[in-house]
């Protein structure tokens, strides 16, 4: 019975030269993390000439990439949506107060309409976060919960709610050019 030795020619067919070859280096014969079970084989002086290699210095951002700090336009444009969704949580309450404590024919009705407010309060603070934050899910409904916002203020501009109509009017237009700024815009962008 005779052995084979083992191949000393660098080109070997044997898989474990093969594996171990391209340990370093992953599909597409890009170096990449070795394989499970595999160590990575890195020269001595990667660089043929005997140079260090440069890594290559951090570029600062495009200027259509996504700013890393929020802009003073959205975050404005949160503090005002907070300022409503207080105002929104404190009218619910009241309306629900006022149902249960002076018992009208339509109770239900009016505390219903309460608890909708004092949710809608809710979800304005939520947002707020959002735009905070500079989360893309929250600018849509803001601008919608403002375009709403817009002709209930102003059928709240005469008699005696004046100035609640007032004060819904330029909240709503206030957050509306806020959110669509441009500095505001380029943090919802890609």
């Amino acid at each position: 019975m005779s052995r084979r030795r083992p191949s000393t020619s660098p080109k070997s067919s044997t898989p474990a030269a093969a594996t171990a070859g391209s340990a370093g280096k992953s599909s597409g014969g890009r170096p990449g993390r070795p394989q499970k079970g595999q160590t990575a084989h890195r020269p001595a002086n990667p660089h043929p000439t005997g140079q260090p290699v440069e890594h290559p210095v951090e570029q600062p951002p495009e200027a259509g990439s996504r700013p890393q700090r929020t802009p003073a336009t959205l975050y404005v444009a949160a503090v005002v949506v907070v300022l409503e969704a207080l105002g929104a949580v404190v009218a619910g309450g009241w309306l629900t107060v006022e149902a249960i404590i002076t018992r009208t024919r339509g109770m239900g009705i009016a505390a219903s309409a309460g608890v909708f407010v004092l949710a809608a309060g809710v979800g304005l603070g939520f947002l707020a976060w959002g735009l905070l934050r500079g989360r893309r899910w929250s600018r849509g409904p803001v601008v919608a919960i403002q375009l709403l916002m817009l002709p209930l203020g102003y059928e709240l501009l005469s008699g005696s709610t004046t100035v609640v109509g007032a004060s819904m009017l330029a909240t709503a237009i206030l957050t509306l050019v806020l959110v669509l700024a441009p500095p505001s815009t380029a943090v919802f962008r890609d």
